[in-house]
């Protein structure tokens, strides 16, 4: 599969239909992904959601309008799907730091108005902090109970509500697996209701010996057992997505000839060599593969 290739396919069809109802789902199903896979890919090769990504090249064109149409703001925000002419005012002056009125009167040459191309250049965006070969480890199944939500992007700071939420009921877990906490990502879980617009479940869980009584308002999830590619992300929760970038944007897409990647969650293992109250030190990143 050639992930390149197949993101430009996305981008040229979101491009086609960019002032429809369309939504991530859409896309992916368009280049033959599931919703989940390409979001990681996506993200990985761009740095952004699909959603942002659209709502950014909307805000690009109506620019562009404003320029070279006499359309008013009202029927621009309407073109580009918001909600409202304030709504798509202030998402306006977030990219141009100016109003739409006062950018259509300054006439400032110079402006991007071009949708992404997906070159090699785009798979250079690591900073640091990831192991950038992975070792390889089988693990048996993992059972899981923990606090999980669904989101639209890639591990936002509301992620860690649910690490505290979770570090003060952790004492209602039963037999738990002392030495480790454990962040899943998954596709959907049936106790938890997906938002719409939303990519993914993240549950921040302990690793249990078996499913006792799970406490009110928790859940639980098994992680298959199978071959995962491990990386270390080294420092900061805040510096992660260049660790999450790395991997489904750079590793997977130049290793399809040796590894695939597997249907299933991916994981953060936080172990001894991670402080989760200081955010910080050294954890392990799994994800589950097979030889290609």
């Amino acid at each position: 599969m050639d992930y390149l290739a197949s993101i430009q396919a996305a981008i040229d069809f979101i491009e086609e239909n960019l002032f429809e109802d369309i939504a991530p789902a859409d896309v992916a199903d368009r280049v033959g992904f599931s919703e989940y896979h390409f979001h990681r890919i996506f993200h990985g090769m761009l740095a952004e959601s699909v959603a942002a990504y659209i709502r950014k090249r909307r805000i690009f064109e109506t620019a562009r309008l404003l320029r070279t149409t006499d359309k008013s703001i009202y029927e621009l925000a309407s073109l580009a799907r918001f909600d409202s002419r304030d709504s798509y005012t202030r998402a306006f002056k977030k990219i141009y730091k100016v109003s739409p009125g006062e950018f259509r009167r300054l006439k400032t040459k110079g402006w991007d108005f071009q949708k992404a191309r997906t070159t090699k250049k785009m798979l250079q965006h690591l900073k640091g902090g990831i192991t950038l070969e992975p070792r390889f480890e089988t693990r048996k199944a993992e059972l899981v109970v923990g606090l999980a939500a669904s989101y639209p992007d890639e591990r936002p700071r509301e992620v860690e509500n649910l690490w505290k939420l979770l570090l003060e009921r952790k004492g209602e877990i039963s037999a738990v697996k002392s030495g480790s906490a454990l962040g899943v990502f998954l596709a959907d879980h049936p106790a938890v209701a997906r938002r719409p617009r939303d990519t993914y479940i993240y549950l921040a869980g302990l690793p249990v010996s078996s499913l006792g009584d799970i406490p009110d308002g928790m859940c639980s999830c098994t992680i298959p057992e199978g071959q995962y590619a491990v990386f270390t992300h080294k420092g900061p929760l805040d510096t992660i997505m260049h660790s999450i970038n790395y991997i489904w944007g750079t590793w997977i897409p130049n290793n399809l000839e040796h590894y695939q990647h597997v249907n299933g969650p991916d994981f953060e293992l936080f172990g001894e060599r991670f402080d989760l109250n200081a955010r910080t030190g050294e954890l392990d990143m799994y994800v589950p593969v097979e030889l290609g």
